[in-house]
């Protein structure tokens, strides 16, 4: 790589590939007693109800009666958020009538091409951080009885805890950022493989995919903890923008089948 790379590939990543864990939530979330701050539950419900309305008038058959829960999970209700973590909202809803209505078409990804279309009109930030919404079938527990997501989960329409999420100690998490260390630099060794070699959108794609397959595999077990070595090294490498990287490479590739040169 020549000087010029080097300096454009370090301002491309402006993060460092740090492991983060923090001894209290986000002071922006939550207020000091743990629970949600009133302004920004009241915004989180507006985004969500604002999408619900949205799949409404677009002819999915989602009444309000309908709505079983809306929650918050990920990494901003735990201690493992850093500033590229977004709030990760939950629908819990009856899709029964929907899959009536498209009956043989895959429901999921049908929900997430309408927020894809969805979010192309807002730019929401909620205390500075971006929103990801995902729809949930009321009568498909991935988990457990009434276990939609892992980890720590707090109901916003009934505004309190779900689950709470657990602190852990710090020899715990000393040998967890041991354990994410040596599998970032797996990711990373792999990384630079990738782009050396010019390799083809479909091993980069599969490369993506075994990282989000063993982030979910290594928490499977114990749904209350998602925070593990592979899920930390996963935030490692998208945090240094690693993972942003393999997708625009895999995207641009794929492109060029597309482009016409006259």
């Amino acid at each position: 790589m020549t000087n010029l790379a080097a300096v454009l590939q370090k301002l491309k990543f402006k993060h460092r590939a740090k492991f983060i864990y923090n001894t209290k939530l986000d002071p922006r979330i939550w207020n000091t007693d743990g629970n949600m701050n009133t302004l920004t539950s009241n915004a989180l419900q507006l985004v969500a109800w604002n999408y619900i309305r949205y799949l409404q008038h677009v002819g999915f058959p989602l009444p309000d009666s309908m709505i079983n829960d809306i929650f918050i999970h990920g990494s901003t209700s735990n201690y493992y958020y850093d500033d590229t973590s977004d709030i990760d909202i939950c629908i819990v809803a009856d899709l029964s009538k929907m899959s009536e209505t498209f009956p043989g078409v895959e429901i999921y990804p049908l929900l997430k091409s309408a927020l894809g279309a969805w979010l192309r009109n807002y730019r929401i930030k909620i205390c500075g951080r971006g929103v990801d919404i995902e729809v949930a079938d009321v009568s498909s527990p991935r988990y457990g009885e009434n276990i939609y997501k892992v980890g720590s989960a707090y109901s916003l329409a009934r505004d309190e805890w779900i689950r709470r999420p657990e602190l852990l100690k710090p020899d715990e998490v000393r040998q967890i950022r041991r354990d994410a260390r040596v599998k970032f630099r797996k990711i990373q060794k792999m990384y630079k493989k990738i782009r050396r070699d010019k390799m083809a959108p479909d091993f980069i794609e599969t490369f993506l995919a075994r990282l989000t397959h063993n982030r979910k595999a290594s928490y499977a077990g114990n749904f209350m903890q998602p925070i593990t070595a592979e899920t930390m090294a996963f935030r490692m490498a998208r945090r240094c923008g690693i993972l942003r990287d393999l997708r625009e490479r895999a995207a641009k590739q794929r492109s060029k089948n597309f482009n016409l040169y006259l």
